[in-house]
């Protein structure tokens, strides 16, 4: 190895450390930490005092594969993946083609559309859009009580939450507004 290269190597480290070392604090080492709580019986009780804590091994994994809550969970968090993420390619790939065509009529319409979630903050647009979805005072549910259809609990329903955030998620705003979204049992998935 030419010193120049061992220098440029000893240089590509010191400047990759500080990435790796955060990568390995915050990710790999909670990691770490919950696959191996995942096979005691740890409960808060057992922090200040390690022996309390007693190997399990797969009995955790046993017990989770037999509850139906765990079963409910999985099932709404698939149907998330499965039709949140398609449809936010779908979404993305419409807003370019609007934002850049030629035959646009409003071109400067879609660009602010499209870019008002990267300059809007979270906060806000949780707001908006817990009003839209408000089931007595919504936008959402003016609109379908104007041509005669009745109001619907977005948020509430399991019927209808689920669809309801996969919505605010593919209009590009990551958040949950129905903080149970994980226990509902929907008829939809």
């Amino acid at each position: 190895m030419l010193p120049g290269e061992r220098s440029q190597r000893r240089a590509a480290w010191l400047f990759l450390a500080p990435a790796l070392i955060l990568l390995g604090v915050f990710f790999f080492l909670p990691v770490v930490a919950g696959l191996a709580l995942s096979v005691t019986d740890f409960d808060l009780y057992a922090i200040g005092h390690a022996e309390n804590v007693r190997f399990t091994g797969l009995a955790n994994y046993q017990s989770l594969v037999h509850t139906p809550l765990f079963w409910t969970a999985l099932k709404n968090t698939l149907y998330f993946a499965f039709v949140g993420a398609p449809l936010s390619v779908l979404v993305a790939l419409a807003a370019a083609l609007l934002v850049n065509s030629r035959l646009t009529k409003w071109p400067t319409f879609f660009r602010t559309a499209y870019f008002a979630p990267f300059v809007t903050t979270l906060v806000a647009v949780a707001i908006v859009w817990k009003y839209l979805y408000h089931p007595r005072f919504g936008l959402l549910d003016a609109a379908l009580g104007a041509v005669g259809i009745s109001p619907v609990d977005w948020l509430g329903d399991p019927k209808w939450a689920m669809p309801a955030i996969i919505i605010v998620a593919v209009r590009g705003c990551d958040m949950s507004p129905c903080p149970n979204w994980r226990r509902h049992s929907c008829s939809w998935a």
